[in-house]
């Protein structure tokens, strides 16, 4: 039987995705990793950085094609969007049609999975400033999804975003959760949200979506592959993966 391969391109400054895919990618399915340079502007990282990440993924796919993977998945909820509205649509047609390979990206993975699981009034949660969180936030209420409030944790530095523990995460959660939330969003593929998402959803009571959850379900997805994971919360129960 023919193994499923994953091509996944990730920010040079991320230090998250890989173990995550490690720790909840199928056996049976191969992922492999390109780093696509993320530019900073006096250390930070900015609205011009996350667009020239966008525009330069579909040629920085073309090392991934090289070892004929199945799927490509650009994992980088910022620049997957940073190009105007419905750019993560745009981006993963073309980059599907260029390579002649199914590709995808981080905000395509998360409005389907947050379709998948039911979402509604979500809270969404990003570790950086409001600028970056307001456009995710207009990105999901353009592909109809209902955001009920959006949460900016102000990180100006991923790499100090990469450090938070998931204990933290959830903590950061439960203070901004409030009696009108249904769902929760929480952004970026550099956090460690994903490792947070069974405990958060045994407290809330509610479905949780994390980037790379929703990368990892999309790529599989995309890939023909079918079946549930255990531990990675209720996007990856029986069912979802269809």
């Amino acid at each position: 039987m023919k193994r499923l391969r994953i091509g996944m391109i990730v920010p040079s400054l991320n230090t998250i995705a890989e173990d995550d895919f490690r720790r909840y990618c199928p056996p049976e399915v191969a992922y492999h990793v390109h780093r696509l340079r993320l530019r900073k502007e006096n250390g930070i990282v900015t609205e011009e950085s996350l667009t020239g990440a966008y525009l330069e993924a579909t040629e920085e796919a073309e090392f991934l094609k090289d070892m004929s993977p199945d799927v490509i998945a650009f994992n980088c909820t910022g620049a997957s969007i940073a190009y105007g509205p419905n750019c993560d649509t745009r981006l993963a047609e073309r980059m599907s049609s260029r390579l002649g390979v199914p590709s995808t990206n981080t905000m395509v993975a998360v409005k389907d999975a947050l379709r998948a699981v039911g979402a509604a009034r979500i809270l969404q949660v990003c570790p950086f400033g409001d600028t970056f969180s307001r456009v995710e936030a207009q990105s999901l209420s353009d592909a109809g999804l209902d955001v009920h409030r959006s949460v900016s944790l102000n990180f100006t530095d991923a790499k100090v975003a990469a450090r938070m523990e998931p204990s933290e995460v959830v903590e950061r959660v439960l203070q901004n959760i409030d009696d009108g939330t249904q769902a929760v969003f929480l952004s970026c593929a550099n956090v460690r949200a994903f490792e947070a998402v069974p405990e958060l959803e045994r407290s809330l009571g509610m479905p949780v979506v994390t980037s790379n959850q929703a990368m990892l379900w999309g790529a599989l997805r995309l890939g023909g592959w079918r079946g549930a994971i255990g531990n990675a919360g209720r996007l990856f129960a029986e069912g979802n993966v269809d």
